[in-house]
């Protein structure tokens, strides 16, 4: 079997790396596009009827049907949707991170990410325009993954530029994913149900990839088709927290308060596809194959990243797997170059056993850099002693992934085309 891992045999450089990571392959693997919706749809042509996770929909009932796509699955997704559907899908419109080919009926965009740009504000326009007469007799079916939020949007009145600096800033300050898209909900016009509002008579049915902590369906993609239960007071109080306008230059920003009429979501269908459970049940099942004792940790951890990689090493036993799905963060302090994961790795090195290997990954196989993570244990603590290298300089600079650079222990997948947070993988002897 070919392996995900780019850089696998480079990698494997002891038994217990080499099983680490065949683990961390199966995570990756339990969550492919195409195999999720496999696995969760069927179509019945002849009697025009989708099944979604065992619920039965007529869509002899819908006069047209259309997909929306976006996020890091998204065009896979939608080939996917088409496929299944054979032709039952009158227009699409995809706005991934890359471009692919899928029939004329669809508008494909490779929009910008993480940060926002014209070019997916423009297409997220389109969309929502070319969608904007809908009747009760229409049916869209949203397909919406991680990566969603800053590909999918249309901010009330800030430029795509302020929007990025905004978002900077309380990245930089260590936001997370929760006060990271309350604030998204507020500014734009697609987020916080407001797509529900957009698309209302017509029937949702939106198939969720969720990448945030809980899985609390509001949060992904910050919400566009699903009823938002924070307020304009929340996003405040939480730029407030984080002195964000003042650490972009921004004097004010306008909120909007988001739908909560139960009306535009009545005819709204919410469907959790995948979930970072998904990839963490296969690991375990693979782990306890390979003889360990595997323990899901948690799959909502949150936290600075060099802090819970300190914390994470601290828990395990021996012949133990101990796994974890979530969302660190990172405050910038530095100049540097790396990603969450290769922090919580980096700030693992000191504590961690030589008996045993700890793996950071990103689930999407893009850590913020080329790099989806990092793999740390005995032999990087070596190296980076034969070669005078400091963590603690490197943490300090947040210069994570020029230090496994020089340890030659990043991990490389190339981008994975889906989406369900990070996870990492810790094994002991």
């Amino acid at each position: 079997m070919e392996h995900i891992i780019k850089n696998f045999d480079r990698l494997a450089i002891s038994p217990l790396r080499r099983q680490t990571l065949i683990i961390a392959e199966e995570g990756f693997r339990a969550i492919n596009t195409g195999q999720v919706f496999a696995q969760s749809l069927c179509y019945d042509g002849k009697k025009d009827i989708l099944t979604i996770q065992g619920q039965k929909l007529d869509l002899k009932k819908f006069s047209r049907v259309f997909v929306l796509a976006f996020g890091k699955a998204a065009l896979d997704s939608a080939k996917a949707l088409e496929s299944l559907l054979n032709g039952r899908i009158i227009q699409g419109y995809v706005i991934d991170v890359e471009e692919g080919a899928l029939p004329k009926k669809y508008s494909v965009t490779a929009g910008s990410h993480p940060l926002p740009s014209q070019k997916n504000i423009i297409a997220t326009k389109e969309a929502v325009e070319g969608l904007s007469r809908l009747t009760e007799t229409d049916l869209v079916i949203c397909a919406v993954s991680g990566g969603g939020s800053s590909l999918f949007t249309w901010p009330y009145e800030l430029p795509p530029e302020a929007v990025a600096e905004l978002f900077r800033a309380l990245t930089k300050q260590g936001a997370d994913i929760n006060e990271l898209n309350t604030v998204r909900k507020h500014i734009d016009r697609v987020k916080g149900g407001n797509l529900a509002k957009l698309f209302y008579p017509a029937t949702v049915i939106n198939l969720l990839f969720s990448d945030v902590p809980g899985d609390d369906l509001s949060i992904i993609a910050s919400g566009p088709a699903v009823k938002d239960k924070t307020t304009v007071h929340d996003a405040s109080a939480i730029l407030k927290k984080f002195d964000a306008l003042e650490a972009c230059g921004l004097h004010s920003v306008n909120l909007f308060e988001t739908p909560k009429e139960e009306k535009y979501f009545t005819d709204v269908k919410n469907y959790l596809l995948l979930s970072p459970m998904t990839a963490l049940r296969a690991m375990k099942e693979k782990a306890e194959d390979l003889g360990f004792d595997a323990k899901i940790f948690s799959d909502r951890f949150q936290g600075q990243a060099r802090a819970l990689g300190a914390e994470i090493v601290a828990q395990a036993k021996k012949h133990q797997c101990l796994l974890g799905a979530g969302e660190s963060t990172v405050k910038i302090a530095g100049k540097g170059k790396g990603g969450r994961n290769q922090e919580m790795a980096l700030g693992a090195l000191e504590n961690i056993k030589d008996s045993q290997v700890l793996v950071c990954l990103a689930s999407d196989g893009y850590d913020n850099t080329d790099a989806a993570g990092a793999v740390v244990d005995y032999f990087t603590k070596a190296k980076a002693k034969r070669l005078g290298l400091e963590p603690k300089k490197f943490l300090d600079d947040n210069d994570s992934y020029r230090f496994f650079e020089k340890t030659d222990d990043l991990v490389f997948t190339g981008l994975t085309e889906s989406n369900v947070s990070d996870f990492f993988i810790l094994l002991e002897q």
